[in-house]
């Protein structure tokens, strides 16, 4: 029984098996193959979001009035960014469909918006509806890769790879 008197309680009985880090197995070897397979999915998805948050970036300063506040939408990219990663590292295509149009819709009104910036003959107007209907499928595209990371994890959780024993 442990002695619950003393600071550290500590079972005497077990102290050769529960208390002996010797006792305990090696953790397996995992090799950079293994390593990169298993952080693939978050590695992309941290250089999406770096990307999308280039895109919101590129899209703001095309604005007036800059709109401070679209800075605190970094961690909803980032979600977004990481579950894009992880669902394409899962081979998820198939579900990306209104998200990679969306994000396709997004790149092209950025493309387009970039390139405006550059004519001097585009009008202020032209950028500014290009900047919004960029943002606004910016958005939409968060909403619906968050949605679709939701929905493919409810109904087709990843699993933990199976243990080496």
């Amino acid at each position: 029984m442990a002695n619950f008197s003393i600071a550290a309680p500590v079972e005497t009985e077990k102290t050769a098996f529960l208390h002996d880090r010797s006792q305990r197995p090696a953790a397996p070897e995992a090799s950079r193959v293994d390593l990169l397979k298993r952080w693939t999915g978050f590695v992309l998805g941290l250089a999406i979001s770096v990307g999308l948050t280039a895109v919101l970036f590129s899209l703001r300063d095309s604005w007036e009035n800059h709109r401070e506040w679209l800075v605190t939408l970094i961690p909803v990219l980032v979600i977004a960014g990481v579950g894009l990663g992880h669902l394409l590292a899962r081979r998820q295509v198939m579900a990306l469909g209104v998200g990679g149009g969306l994000l396709f819709l997004t790149l092209l009104f950025t493309l387009f918006d970039v390139i405006a910036d550059r004519d001097s003959g585009s009008t202020l107007k032209t950028r500014d509806v290009l900047s919004i209907l960029g943002g606004v499928c910016l958005g939409f595209t968060t909403v619906a890769l968050i949605a679709t990371l939701l929905w493919v994890e409810l109904r087709n959780p990843t699993k933990a790879p199976t243990p080496e024993l």
